[in-house]
């Protein structure tokens, strides 16, 4: 009885499947881009590919912020600048306070040597967060090590062209909000 129940499951198993393969409604993976090229092929030939800026750093002009407190663009190239990594990041050499001034580059934000986690308080010896999800604030002497890997949220430009309408429309509260960000001030309003 047991092998005749086995049996008849694994053809309706068998059957199910092959139903759904023949269905003609799924959406073939190829068509859900905007492009219509196979971009698993070596052999495609895009109509447009990403032109990166090679321009040397300190050669290029700042690039304006998206939204209020966005991460800065990376108007220059990044050629050999990857893998970044924490004992080994070529962006510091430029960008650290003190550094930055001397050679004409934008400096880390405060909030880069700034601790943002949330609270904790220690029960019983064991650590746990305050459940108002307060968040502790706290200046470092050095930077931050969860800001080490600068292209987590810093990018490189690239000269494409898309046929994608973009409607965003970035608003300011204050007037330098295109050059530089508010963000250690407004750490309490969140973003």
């Amino acid at each position: 009885m047991i092998r005749l129940t086995s049996v008849f499951l694994i053809a309706i198993l068998l059957v199910s499947c092959g139903t759904r393969s023949q269905n003609k409604d799924l959406i073939d993976e190829d068509k859900l881009s905007f492009i219509e090229a196979d971009v698993k092929s070596e052999e495609t030939n895009f109509k447009t590919k990403a032109v990166y800026n090679e321009a040397m750093p300190g050669s290029t002009e700042k690039i304006e912020r998206a939204f209020e407190n966005a991460p800065p663009m990376i108007p220059h190239t990044t050629n050999g600048f990857f893998p970044i990594k924490k004992d080994n990041n070529i962006c510091m050499t430029c960008h650290l306070p003190g550094i930055a001034e001397t050679v004409g580059a934008v400096p880390l934000s405060k909030t880069h040597f700034t601790n943002l986690r949330p609270k904790m308080v220690e029960v019983n010896g064991i650590l746990q967060f305050i459940d108002e999800g307060e968040v502790l604030v706290e200046q470092l002497d050095t930077i931050n090590h969860s800001y080490y890997n600068c292209s987590q949220c810093h990018a490189p430009q690239a000269e494409v062209s898309i046929n994608i309408e973009n409607l965003f429309t970035p608003e300011f509260r204050e007037e330098f909000g295109l050059e530089k960000s508010s963000l250690q001030e407004r750490l309490k309003e969140g973003i």
